[in-house]
């Protein structure tokens, strides 16, 4: 397929199930049917970013930590360290993830391509960076595993992120597990974490690696208004961590530590506009040697903008800082992490089906095809948001014409020949695995089938109830209205769009339909699909190909609706039974 960009990334990590589905030809010797052959993997590469922050002095060095005063919540010497400075050279490096799902690290070297990093991580969803939890010389990192466990990983150094220690469960509650430095003004650093609903829990640091948090109170409402929030560690230069907060609609916040953990945030100042034109927003704390958190900011065009702090939580203007960093997942991120499938499928006429990437730029990669003609004569197929939670790309899912549901080849058993839809949108019972979406044909009933996490089975369905066939289309694929949550699109045959947001509740999975859109009829059902997030955000996008064959992305505006249509591609019209 032609897209707007040629790729500069070969396929990786995602799924293309090889041929032999369902032949609709005549037979060759091997008469009966093969079933569905083994995965093939497509390799994807990182795309090797550039980068250069202005470190133009020599970095302040942060007083110790016993002698820190904490009267009023002040440091008499006004410096935070840099909490993940990992080869002490006094300035904060960035690990981040590429396409390819390896780890690499930016240490701002001039003319040096970042490295990849070591680790023995497994599966993660986000990494946070606290600083120095337990009073040594290096930075701990925390991994969020896709369930919800939260793992410290003690004394990080320059060669990877090996060695586990203390973890804790139920971290799936929050969408937004932020580092914000040492707010409550004990010389501990400390953690924010933020629930769906807007609540915001401050997890004050100990100083017990084998015990790192106390127990979380809550400190704040209405934190839901932010699509990104930022821990900066310290701006104002009084000791103490500051945060940042960005809105859909692009205002920035900046809300000063206290020092007092009952209170730990003084209120909001507005302190920018016009920051939706970032799909990141990463905290570097010290990059110009004054001891204060800076900004980087990341534009859907893969370049990285550096802001410099002021006193008051204000930004000087920005100066360009690198570019190729479409691909990259920085952590901490500023937005959700995403999480599940940023892939898309196309089936044509001959039975070949293709599959592309998304490069973090709001476009797709070149075609990968599959098994040519391998597909002709598929009974029913789809492109869920990966069961399996140590896989963060789609699967794909076929019924076969006996009732046999496959995903990725592995058959899940019998009987689902009942249904005309089956999709899979991501977590919808919030314990962190991808779940299926049945639809009952004969009688509208819409069930849940909660995944394992294993891509080897779901648990027994949940009647989530009747009148389902009122739509022509069910999709989705992730978080469309910002909340962290897997949410469905539903549309009817008069070309109604509704969002149903998801709740995290198996038994109740989906809030009251939101009708977002009209005149979505102008696209055939199996021309419409949700590839996951396309522009880095953190929030799913929906595709579309219209009778002339035009991709047409519809970006998420972070508020349960979707921006106006923007043309990424042609010539789509030879996928013939559709994009998945």
């Amino acid at each position: 397929m032609r897209t707007k960009r040629a790729s500069r990334l070969a396929a990786c990590t995602a799924l293309v199930l090889s041929a032999g589905m369902l032949l609709a030809g005549p037979a060759s010797a091997d008469s009966a049917p093969a079933g569905p052959h083994a995965v093939v993997k497509a390799p994807k590469t990182a795309a090797n970013p550039t980068g250069t922050l202005p470190h133009t002095k020599a970095p302040l060095k942060a007083p110790n930590k016993a002698k820190r005063s904490v009267v009023a919540g002040t440091d008499a010497a006004g410096v935070a360290k840099p909490r993940f400075d990992v080869n002490s050279d006094g300035y904060t490096d960035v690990p981040f993830r590429e396409l390819d799902d390896n780890l690499y690290l930016q240490n701002w070297t001039p003319g040096q391509q970042p490295a990849m990093f070591g680790n023995a991580l497994g599966a993660y969803k986000d990494l946070i960076l606290p600083g120095d939890l337990g009073g040594g010389t290096a930075p701990e990192v925390l991994d969020l595993s896709p369930n919800g466990v939260l793992t410290l990983h003690p004394d990080v150094d320059s060669y990877g992120i090996y060695s586990s220690g203390w973890s804790g469960s139920g971290w799936n509650m929050f969408n937004k597990v932020v580092s914000v430095g040492d707010v409550t003004g004990d010389g501990h650093n400390d953690l924010m974490a933020r629930t769906p609903g807007g609540d915001l829990y401050l997890y004050a640091g100990t100083g017990n690696l084998s015990a790192p948090f106390a127990a979380g109170k809550k400190v704040g409402s209405s934190w839901n208004i932010f699509d990104q929030i930022v821990g900066a560690n310290d701006v104002n230069g009084d000791g103490l961590g500051d945060v940042y907060g960005r809105t859909p609609n692009g205002d920035l916040y900046f809300y000063a530590g206290t020092g007092n953990a009952a209170n730990p945030l003084k209120a909001g100042v507005k302190v920018g506009t016009n920051w939706n034109i970032y799909n990141q927003i990463v905290a570097v704390d010290d990059q110009n040697g004054d001891g204060h958190g800076d900004l980087i900011g990341r534009d859907v065009s893969g370049q990285i903008f550096i802001y410099v702090s002021q006193p008051d939580g204000r930004l000087k203007p920005r100066a360009l800082a690198g570019h190729g960093w479409s691909g990259a997942q920085f952590f901490p991120s500023g937005s959700n992490p995403a999480y599940g499938k940023q892939d898309l499928f196309g089936l044509d006429g001959a039975g070949t089906l293709s599959y592309y990437y998304g490069q973090g730029d709001g476009y797709l990669s070149a075609a990968h095809p599959g098994d040519k003609g391998g597909w002709a004569g598929a009974n029913y197929i789809s492109s869920p948001s990966s069961l399996n939670s140590a896989k963060r790309w789609a699967n794909v899912l076929e019924i076969a014409s006996w009732g046999n549901l496959y995903v990725n080849g592995a058959d899940l058993g019998g009987g689902w020949g009942i249904y005309n839809t089956v999709i899979g949108v991501g977590d919808l019972t919030g314990e962190g695995n991808g779940d299926l979406i049945a639809r009952q044909g004969s009688n509208g009933h819409l069930y849940l089938y909660p995944g394992n996490g294993q891509a080897t089975g779901v648990y027994s369905r949940i009647d989530v109830g009747a009148g389902w066939n009122a739509y022509d289309k069910l999709f989705g694929a992730g978080d469309i209205n910002g909340d962290g949550l897997s949410d469905l699109l539903a549309r009817t045959p008069d070309g109604t769009l509704y969002l149903y947001a998801g709740t995290g509740n198996a038994k109740a999975p989906f809030k009251g339909r939101v009708k977002i859109g009209t005149g979505w009829n102008m696209y055939s059902a199996n021309k419409l699909a949700v590839p996951g997030d396309l522009t880095g955000d953190g929030r799913s996008d929906v595709v579309a190909v219209d009778g002339s064959g035009n991709l047409w992305r519809y970006d998420a505006d972070g508020s349960g609706g979707l921006k106006s249509r923007v043309k990424i591609g042609f010539g789509w019209n030879t996928y013939k039974y559709g994009i998945y």
